[in-house]
Parts: C-alpha cells; structure tokens; sequence
C-alpha cells in the first residue's frame, strides 16, 4: 500500500474507533449548517487547490438545500463556482452519517479565454463526529460539463476527492 494511501486509511480507521455517537437532532428540521471545503482536481488539463464555503438549511429532517461558493486556485484561469445542491444526511444512531447530495453549478473563468459553463453532479461520503454538533466530512464528487468542448477541457466530467468540516446550528 502506497504511504499516502495508508495514511488515509489510518486516519479513516482511527475516526472510526474514536467517533462519539452525534445526537440525530444534528440533522433535524429547521437547523442551518456551515461547512468549509478543501479538496484538489484537474480542469483544463491542469491541476487545482479548491477551497469552498457552503451554508444549508434542513428543511425535512435529513435533508439539506444549500449553496456553496468555491474557488479553484494554484493555476490559471481562475475558477469560481456557485453551487445550489440537495443533500441527504443518513442520521441513524451510528457515529458515521453516510449523505449523498446533487447539485448544479455555474463555473466562472477569470483571466482566459474559456467561456463560463454549467454542470451538474453528485457527491457521496461521510460524516465523522469532532463534537455535538461538528463533523469531518470525506467524501467524492463527480461532475459532468454542459456544452463542454473536448478540446478545451480535455474531459468533460471529473471526480475528485474532498475533506471538510461541516457544523450544525
């Protein structure tokens, strides 16, 4: 196994046997949330360090809209991205909430000649309790570009990994 990869799985395996049970209310009607993003991808056939900012609000318990803000760094053009999204929070009794969300996004390129795009997309993960009302998110995103030229994009879906703190009012 590679260092990065064990790394990753030591850390997962000591959240997992550390984790306190969350209170279910966490995820409950009428509570709002933050979340901070960090995560790394590939756009433009070059490499980026994305840092974001999410606000929700649960509207049904369990289910979560929100919208993000996000910034692609690290290279040029720079990218930014509102993202509306629905999530669902798995909040059984357990320490780990499984969620799956879906989400549209609007990307804007500063500094290039690339026109702005739409895409849409999914996230999957989980959430490991740090407190009563605080979570560290893992999780995966794959997206897929609207009117995407090849030629300019290279792909026109990626998937990346993301990490984040997620925290419950």
């Amino acid at each position: 196994m590679k260092p990065a990869c064990r790394a990753i799985a030591t850390a997962v395996s000591w959240l997992l046997m550390s984790a306190t049970p969350a209170l279910a209310q966490s995820f409950e009607r009428g509570t709002t949330s933050l979340a901070l993003m960090l995560g790394a991808a590939e756009q433009l056939q070059r490499n980026y360090t994305l840092v974001s900012g999410r606000a929700g609000y649960y509207f049904a318990d369990d289910v979560e809209a929100s919208v993000a803000l996000e910034g692609w760094f690290g290279n040029d053009p720079k990218i930014y991205k509102l993202i509306p999204e629905l999530r669902y929070v798995y909040s059984a009794p357990r320490a780990v909430k499984p969620y799956a969300a879906g989400f549209v996004a609007r990307s804007f390129y500063q500094g290039g000649s690339v026109a702005d795009v739409n895409s849409y997309g999914a996230r999957v993960g989980a959430y490991f309790p740090l407190g009563r009302r605080s979570f560290l998110g893992l999780g995966l995103v794959h997206e897929r570009f609207k009117d995407c030229d090849p030629q300019v994009y290279g792909d026109c879906r990626q998937t990346f990994t993301e990490l984040s703190l997620h925290f419950v009012f």
